[in-house]
């Protein structure tokens, strides 16, 4: 059957988006995040969620990891997930302790509210120019390959807070999947971290150079987005 976010903790979605400047944070903010809270949430089930930082990273941007709002970072070529067991729930809690880079800011009662209930983190992957991408490509781990032996935790430390990930041992079972050529109408959605415990959990991924690369192949363009998806309440 097809991956889907909760079971296999990625899927690939037709998507088409309104947005004409990517470079444009005042209309990512203003139309895109509106379209990928309703994408995540069909792809979820969500009952609520809300986008709180992007990132646009493009291959000709050098080196650098992280950007400042209005400019390009490059590809991770890392393996990773983006938040351990502590830092999920915290990246949660300093949004309401210091908000979010691009003005998202939680009141403690929602932060209470969505540290009570049921939620995970979600990421929204597009190109976002009009060839395919042909380099630098994103992939993801099937997760039924992971042995919990294999996570290193690490510390990452930005300006207003401390995080925290999770890297991977090397390990021949895994098995690593990507969606070649992907349009600017497709959007690879996946979790990077759940807090529920009876389903796969965390999305490793990481860019990667692909030995068929093209000659000449363009660099590549894309936009991630973040979002925190609350599930409706359990009931008893």
């Amino acid at each position: 059957p097809p991956a889907t976010v909760d079971t296999r903790c990625f899927e690939l979605r037709n998507n088409a988006t309104a947005v004409q400047n990517f470079k444009d944070d005042e209309e990512i903010r203003r139309v895109y995040y509106s379209e990928m809270e309703e994408l995540v949430k069909a792809a979820t089930g969500a009952e609520r969620v809300f986008v709180f930082d992007h990132t646009v990273r493009d291959g000709a941007a050098g080196s650098k990891l992280n950007a400042k709002q209005g400019e390009a970072a490059a590809a991770v070529i890392r393996v990773h997930t983006d938040y351990s067991d502590e830092s999920g729930p915290r990246r949660v809690q300093t949004l309401a302790d210091s908000g979010g880079y691009t003005g998202v800011k939680l009141s403690e009662a929602e932060t209470k509210d969505i540290l009570s209930n049921d939620f995970c983190i979600v990421n929204v992957w597009r190109n976002i120019k009009p060839e395919p991408v042909q380099s630098k490509p994103l992939a993801v781990l099937e997760p039924s390959t992971l042995d919990r032996n294999d996570f290193l935790r690490y510390e990452m430390q930005f300006a207003e807070r401390k995080g925290e990930n999770f890297a991977l041992r090397y390990n021949p079972d895994h098995r690593w999947y990507f969606f070649p050529r992907m349009e600017k109408d497709e959007c690879l959605i996946f979790k990077t971290w759940e807090s529920r415990k009876d389903r796969p959990r965390y999305c490793f991924h990481t860019a990667f150079e692909d030995l068929d690369q093209p000659a000449g192949a363009p660099p590549r363009s894309s936009i991630e987005v973040r979002t925190v998806a609350i599930m409706p309440k359990r009931t008893a």
